[in-house]
């Protein structure tokens, strides 16, 4: 009788044990998917990134002249491998707490990102002042405020803003037109969203390619030569980039965040 009631005592305990955390291989499964989901958007966006982060480069710099493809490449397994990282790192954030705090831990390490690819190439082109890779992270204020405006925006309120002011214009629910009114949500807050939160991305720009700037030292830098202009000055490339980044966050991130 005794060694029937252990049997049963262990069996119970396996079975809340599997109801609570799920099966195993599940969990694998889960798993595997979210890093295969997290590769595609890594391998993706690090193709675009360095781009923008170049042409921004020339155009607080004028007269400096680059070979897109040459310099790109250079830095992209790099670039891959921290986007890899970045997203490993926010989403336990993200499971934890919430989306808006995790959009504010990827800003602030897309602003490591962002640095490294921005010290890399302003060593390779002589421009800016005391570069060091040190410096990556500089300026990471400005990067939390960046993308929790020009990330957490698109991702967290097309859909509310696709049911408040497009279902009214488009109210049929046929599948093509529901797709279309998330794409123009989506695409819509995102142009609009890089243009806001553009003026942080140029400040931090600076302070990681002159390292001997602070924070206000940075916007008094970039205030005096570029006037207020800097607000959107090379943000047609970030608006490009993205437009990339949030199709990305759609078709990669959100199924990944969604597993949970």
């Amino acid at each position: 009788e005794s060694q029937k009631y252990c049997i049963v005592m262990e069996n119970t305990h396996l079975k809340d044990h599997v109801e609570t955390f799920g099966p195993p291989h599940k969990e694998a499964q889960l798993s595997l998917r979210r890093q295969a989901l997290f590769a595609g958007y890594s391998l993706g966006i690090s193709v675009f990134s360095p781009m923008m982060n170049l042409y921004q480069i020339t155009r607080l710099n004028p007269g400096v002249k680059a070979s897109y493809l040459r310099l790109c490449t250079s830095i992209y397994p790099q670039q891959a491998a921290l986007r890899m990282v970045q997203v490993n790192v926010a989403t336990p954030i993200k499971d934890n707490m919430n989306p808006w705090v995790a959009f504010a831990a990827l800003g602030v390490l897309q602003g490591g990102i962002y640095g490294h690819a921005n010290i890399e190439l302003a060593r390779r082109l002589g421009v800016g002042s005391a570069v060091k890779l040190s410096g990556i992270f500089r300026g990471s204020l400005f990067a939390f405020a960046r993308d929790i405006i020009s990330q957490g925006g698109p991702f967290m309120l097309s859909h509310r803003f696709s049911e408040r002011y497009l279902d009214p214009v488009l109210p049929s629910t046929d599948k093509t037109t529901v797709t279309a009114k998330h794409w123009i949500s989506v695409l819509g807050i995102s142009v609009v969203a890089t243009y806001l939160s553009h003026g942080f991305h140029v400040c931090q720009t600076a302070m990681q390619t002159n390292q001997s700037l602070g924070y206000w030292g940075a916007m008094r830098h970039v205030y005096a030569r570029h006037g207020i202009r800097f607000l959107i000055n090379g943000a047609e490339a970030r608006v490009g980039l993205l437009l990339v980044t949030n199709i990305f966050n759609e078709i990669f991130l959100k199924p990944a965040w969604g597993d949970r």
